[in-house]
Formats: C-alpha cells, sequence, structure tokens
C-alpha cells in the first residue's frame, strides 16, 4: 500500500473476528514500534506486552467493569505500551508515537486496530495483574493498540478537511 493511502485508510476498528493475526505480520507491527521517533530514548526505552492469551485478554477486555463492556472490542491480540517515566509527559509522548508507528504498521498489513487508553488506565492501578503481565516496576503502562481483523471493510478515505495557517512577520 501506498503510504498516503495507508493513513488514509486508517480508522479505529471496534469489532474484530475471531481470526487469529499471523506471526509474520505481529513482529512485523512490533518492528515498527521500534521506529518510533522517541525523545531522550537513554532515559528508558518503551516495553511493549503483547498479549495474545485469551484468558488475559478477557481479562483485561473487563477491566473497566460489566456496565463498560469489553474496552478492548473482542481484538485477538493486545499490545500494552509501558514506559519509565523519566521527564514530566515525555513517557506520554513516546507512548503515543509507539502506538502511531505500530497503528500505522498494522493498517498497511490489512489488520484492524484501535488505539486504546481505558485499559491501560485500569491496569495502572491493579501491581497484580501489571505483575503478571511482566510489566517491568519501573514502567507505567500508558497506551495499548487492539489488533486483529476488522469485521468492516477498510475503505480509503478520499476527502478530508484541510486548514492552512501561515504566520509570517513582515
Amino acid at each position: 500500500m501506498e503510504f498516503k493511502e495507508t493513513m488514509l485508510s486508517r480508522k479505529s476498528c471496534r469489532e474484530f473476528t475471531d481470526q487469529a493475526v499471523e506471526a509474520e505480520k505481529l513482529e512485523k507491527v512490533i518492528t515498527a514500534a521500534s521506529m518510533a521517533p522517541l525523545g531522550m530514548p537513554k532515559a528508558g526505552k518503551p516495553h511493549l506486552t503483547v498479549v495474545i492469551n485469551k484468558d488475559m485478554l478477557k481479562t483485561l477486555g473487563g477491566l473497566a467493569g460489566p456496565e463498560r463492556g469489553d474496552i478492548i472490542y473482542g481484538a485477538p491480540v493486545l499490545i500494552i505500551v509501558s514506559c519509565p517515566v523519566t521527564a514530566p509527559g515525555l513517557a506520554e509522548m513516546n507512548a503515543a508515537c509507539v502506538v502511531e508507528m505500530m497503528s500505522l504498521a498494522a493498517t498497511d498489513l490489512g489488520l484492524g486496530n484501535i488505539y486504546l487508553y481505558g485499559v491501560t488506565a485500569a491496569l495502572q492501578h491493579n501491581d497484580a495483574l501489571k505483575a503478571e503481565l511482566g510489566i517491568p516496576e519501573n514502567c507505567i503502562p500508558l497506551s495499548a493498540l487492539a489488533l486483529g481483523y476488522g469485521t468492516e471493510h477498510v475503505t480509503v478515505c478520499k476527502s478530508f478537511t484541510k486548514t492552512l495557517t501561515e504566520n509570517r512577520i513582515d
């Protein structure tokens, strides 16, 4: 897929099929994470936790309680991005860059995906579950990407609104 087409095709997928994600595709998505532009990478690199275990996915999907339903939308893969807090806002920005790179790679590979915050917000307060997932003690879960094959066909957006602001001093 051309990069512009990939960008225009990316959308949040909120319903996934049961089809497993092929190991090769998952590896490519994870590799894309390593290409994210990070601020102060020597101060602490992001940690990825890849969850494919169905029981754990069910647990994570239910963290917000039964009234919220499945907060990972039945995705067969969840990648949690955790970062050490090294400077105010830096960890959050690094996590956002990592998820965006993975999201674009997933889209390019024909995988549905959605950028999630709720699951990590709930996970931040559950030390036992963080330990079970192998999230390092010095890291905080900040964002996640759910991915799999979406039930909807992804179509390319042909139009968008563009605003150009030019600030000049004459």
